[in-house]
């Protein structure tokens, strides 16, 4: 169900910053195997609560890392990181009122507002974020049904 969420907000950073390549392997990033200028989404689950029968709400804790791009000396050297515009991204998210809409997986997530992390080489986007996920109505198959009932009729057990 986690994914979910990160396939959303994969979504959303395309939407915004089309050429931006988003992963959230965990393990590549942290080996350092990813391109630059890049994104990085790592979503932790906080609660899975029944909201309606038919439907659960899910609460997450996400972390954006927007990884910059470095200034090109030479082939083999590199200089300072070069920031990256995040105003689109937050001006998106203020102009959707902090509820941001899937067109590709019909979910709607519903925001906190974030918090910013600054570092030499990334910005860090960190908030909290809520969605509905269905749940199918179980089929008839599903349920045991009761065909025989027995009643007492005058002392007698009677099928009806």
């Amino acid at each position: 169900m986690m994914g979910i969420g990160k396939r959303v907000w994969a979504e959303i950073i395309n939407r915004i910053y089309p050429d931006l390549p988003v992963s959230w392997e965990r393990d590549m990033w942290q080996t350092g195997q990813f391109m630059r200028p890049s994104a990085f989404i790592e979503a932790d689950l906080i609660s899975e609560k029944t909201y309606t029968r038919q439907s659960v709400r899910i609460v997450e804790d996400v972390r954006l890392v927007f990884h910059y791009e470095y200034e090109q000396i030479d082939e083999q050297e590199r200089g300072e990181p070069i920031p990256f515009d995040l105003v689109p991204f937050f001006m998106y998210l203020r102009q959707q009122r902090y509820c941001v809409a899937s067109k590709q997986f019909e979910t709607m997530l519903v925001i906190e507002p974030p918090r910013t992390q600054e570092k030499s080489d990334r910005m860090e986007v960190m908030f909290q974020y809520s969605y509905l996920l269905h749940v199918p109505k179980s089929t008839a198959t599903d349920r045991m049904k009761i065909n025989n009932f027995y009643v007492e009729f005058n002392g007698k057990e009677v099928k009806r």
